[in-house]
């Protein structure tokens, strides 16, 4: 009886083992400065990181390599200052695809991203565009009455 409970000791000890293991080989690696998420960008292997700017806290989280890319999921996790329209964003996430090898802030290139929060972001952009023109527009017609292009633009 004593070597039959021992067995089963050493056998559940044994899968926790390996299960420990696993979850530790398969957990992506927390970074807490941008130089580790660097290197794991460089190579392109599981890694998360949160960098703390003055206007937001954004998590980036290396999700898989495909066969010539990256993958990486951008999330906002607070807006601090700045925009007050990013607040109402907070937790909103995009994917960032980046070629093999190159390494930079996720968010920066908005290019290279597709989802909710870059379609947000794009939101904000065009309405400060568009307020920038409206409260410009004399300016803007002044600039271009004096190259003759107001008729050809009927403004």
């Amino acid at each position: 009886m004593k070597r039959d409970t021992a067995i089963i000791i050493l056998t559940l000890l044994l899968v926790l083992a390996l299960a420990l293991s696993l979850y530790a080989s398969f957990r992506p690696k927390q970074c807490y400065n941008y130089a580790c998420f660097q290197d794991y960008m460089a190579v392109c292997a599981r890694a998360v990181y949160i960098n703390e700017e003055p206007e937001a806290s954004w998590q980036y989280n290396i999700l898989k390599r495909t066969r010539e890319s990256c993958e990486i999921l951008v999330t906002l996790l607070q807006a601090k200052e700045g925009e007050l329209k990013l607040r109402t964003f907070e937790g909103h996430s995009m994917i960032c695809t980046y070629p093999q090898g190159v390494v930079a802030y996720p968010d920066k290139d908005l290019s290279l991203c597709h989802g909710r929060l870059k379609e947000d972001i794009q939101g904000i952009l065009i309405e400060k565009l568009y307020n920038y023109v409206v409260q410009n527009l004399a300016e803007l017609k002044e600039e271009f009455t004096q190259f003759g292009l107001n008729q050809s633009l009927k403004i």
